[in-house]
């Protein structure tokens, strides 16, 4: 009879060698993947949100437009085509988009604005009120991103600024 022990035992340790191989290249490859999902995932925040500042502009224009349509109305209805709900944005008396609001203002002239969190891809966006002592009649809104980009937003002309 012949013993099989040491073969077996050669192609067990081989077997195990090549377990130990294949999740290390399996370990480089996803490091890379993700290395490179992160790398990208700034630059895709980036072009979202000056998407997002020009969907932003878009929408003030389209709403100003139908306040002079409308004949200057506090409140601006706007239907949306092949839908029949209808939203109501708070314009001031220059038909800006605006708010009564004192507290989270800017916060509420985004959502009337654009009707969403404020959110671009996985970053959140900080909406705060700089006060403006040439602001007389209206307010002076930024929109940021943790990494410094942002826009502004003038309810007293309906400017939108990218700042970076």
């Amino acid at each position: 009879m012949i013993d099989n022990k040491p073969h077996y035992t050669k192609k067990k340790r081989k077997s195990i060698i090549e377990f130990i191989l294949v999740i290390i290249i399996i370990t480089v490859l996803m490091k890379i993947l993700l290395d490179l999902f992160f790398s990208q995932q700034e630059n895709i925040t980036h072009i979202a949100f000056v998407g997002l500042a020009q969907s932003f502009t878009s929408k003030v224009n389209v709403i100003h437009g139908q306040w002079l349509m409308d004949k200057q109305p506090d409140i601006v209805i706007l239907s949306q085509l092949n839908n029949k709900e209808k939203q109501y944005v708070n314009v001031n008396r220059l038909g800006w988009i605006d708010t009564n609001q004192t507290s989270f203002a800017c916060h509420h002239i985004w959502q009337q604005t654009l009707a969403m969190p404020l959110q671009v891809a996985t970053s959140i966006v900080i909406a705060i009120e700089i006060k403006n002592n040439d602001i007389k009649s209206g307010r002076l809104c930024r929109y940021s991103l943790v990494n410094g980009q942002s826009f502004d937003y003038r309810s007293d002309t309906g400017k939108v600024k990218q700042v970076n």
